[in-house]
């Protein structure tokens, strides 16, 4: 059950492509503005930089072993039961216990937007004033 429990932890999070997207997304946005600064301007944008480079981590992280991997294992366990179009059917997903899930993930979202997202724009409202400064 480990094994499967894995690839169904894999395909969760790695066929939505929510970590590739937004990990890719960041390092091009870190690049860009990691260009347009030297190195003394760049000492307090890399300080938020590295807290949504946490913040991201964390709330993915908390996304999939709060909603993620446990809505994937009962989905997986319909579908053994009752057939693919019954898990992805409105019937499975207004369950009650699905959607007290989707409440238990409400922290990691707050986690990544607060933590990762936030932090990303005040990196990159910095370094657009130093630019527009020099």
């Amino acid at each position: 059950m480990c094994i499967a429990g894995a690839s169904i932890l894999g395909a969760s999070v790695f066929l939505l492509a929510s970590y590739p997207g937004i990990s890719t997304g960041m390092a091009l946005v870190v690049l860009g503005l990691r260009h347009v600064l030297t190195g003394e301007q760049w000492a307090l944008p890399e300080k938020f930089i590295k807290v949504s480079f946490w913040g991201l981590n964390v709330g993915l992280f908390l996304m999939v072993i709060t909603n993620l991997f446990p809505v994937g294992v009962m989905q997986l366990w319909d579908v053994l039961e009752n057939g693919y179009w019954h898990a992805r059917s409105l019937e499975f997903i207004a369950q009650d216990r699905i959607r007290m899930l989707e409440w238990y993930s409400l922290p990691s979202h707050v986690i990544l937007i607060v933590l990762g997202v936030v932090p990303m724009v005040v990196a990159s409202g910095l370094t657009y004033l130093k630019m527009r400064r020099a």
